[in-house]
């Protein structure tokens, strides 16, 4: 569960970073575009001084009507047309049949809005000025300004569609080329994560499974040789015990019923022989041969299931010169107790 948690998080994020990547694209297109249209206003100025001059040019002997006549003159569309008003009285717009909509309209009427009224409100006298507005629903690159004729103060503005400058055939392609690569990068962005966080997961999957093998195998190890500890710390033939466990070990076999029993009591001359004598106990005694450690360096063997022959032929096997057997007991069962029959034994011997 979590590293399904993880894997949709991670592409959670991935997609979010897109999404946010967009978006800031997008605004920054968008400040593109201002900045471009900022930079057409300015172009767009100079055609406004152009005609300016023209209309200077009629001289005193000229009219209002010889002023609309040189603006109506001009081309004009619905993506790009002049408007000229005098002392806020609109007196063209756009052409002579849309001047006619607007007979008796104030510039200030024309001009509604925020940012068309601002526009209109800051233009200055002989000194043409742009600005991006919001007019009629759409965005247009205004430029304007205010001159003096004949006592009378005149506005004389050309508006452009911002559609018809961005929308320009290079342009547009630029731009959209732009929009696809980005988006194209985007989407080969969030692909790629997904696929990278599903295989980081199916990683963490098998890593996850490999180190559940390796616990499990470690645990097997470790049951194995604890095992294997087990066995060896009570194998007869690997090990010689002390005296003080003989009776612990007497009582176990006394009540698994283990028959028949053969005690032998070996003495050894000098460390060092009974040193060699545990060494050819390991080589020539099994499992079924109990070893013991006894007082004064004697060495007790326990013969456990042996018949009296077999026990009583390695007995004689193990004597040598420096090791020689002091008393033996054969016990056909233990109808009387190991533990009593071998302390009589022990006692018997040890008079010896």
């Amino acid at each position: 569960m979590k590293r399904k948690f993880n894997f949709f998080i991670v592409t959670a994020l991935v997609v979010f970073f897109a999404m946010a990547a967009d978006a800031f694209i997008i605004y920054q297109l968008g400040n593109y575009e201002t900045r471009f249209l900022e930079i057409y206003g300015t172009q767009q100025d100079g055609y406004v001084e152009v005609v300016l001059g023209q209309i200077n040019r009629l001289g005193s002997q000229g009219t209002k009507e010889d002023i609309t006549e040189i603006v109506g003159s001009l081309d004009a569309t619905a993506s790009k047309y002049w408007t000229v008003s005098k002392d806020g009285s609109l007196l063209f717009v756009k052409s002579v049949a849309e001047t006619n909509r607007y007979q008796g309209f104030t510039d200030g009427a024309y001009y509604a809005g925020g940012s068309a009224s601002e526009f209109m409100d800051s233009l200055g006298v002989g000194q043409v000025g742009h600005k991006v507005i919001e007019l009629a629903g759409g965005r247009f690159v205004a430029s304007g300004m205010v001159f003096e004729w004949q006592g009378g103060e005149y506005k004389i503005c050309l508006l452009t569609y911002d559609r018809a400058i961005l929308e320009d055939n290079i342009l547009l392609e630029c731009k959209n080329s732009i929009i696809i690569i980005l988006s194209l990068v985007l989407v080969l962005l969030i692909v790629l994560s997904m696929a990278m966080s599903r295989k980081i997961s199916r990683q963490g999957m098998e890593i996850s499974k490999q180190e559940g093998r390796m616990v499990w195998q470690n645990q097997q190890i470790e049951r194995l040789d604890g095992q294997l500890k087990r066995e060896n710390a009570f194998s007869a033939r690997k090990h010689v015990f002390q005296n003080s466990v003989l009776d612990e070990f007497l009582e176990v076999l006394d009540e698994k019923g283990a028959h028949p029993l053969h005690f032998a009591v070996f003495e050894t001359e000098s460390q060092q022989a009974r040193d060699e004598f545990f060494e050819r106990m390991q080589v020539m005694l099994d499992n079924h041969v109990l070893r013991f450690s006894m007082d004064g360096g004697q060495v007790l063997l326990i013969f456990v299931g042996y018949e009296e022959h077999a026990s009583q032929r390695i007995i004689g096997a193990l004597e040598n010169w420096n090791v020689h057997g002091v008393a033996n007991l054969y016990c056909e069962d233990n109808t009387e107790g190991y533990q009593a029959q071998f302390h009589t034994f022990w006692e018997a011997a040890a008079g010896q």
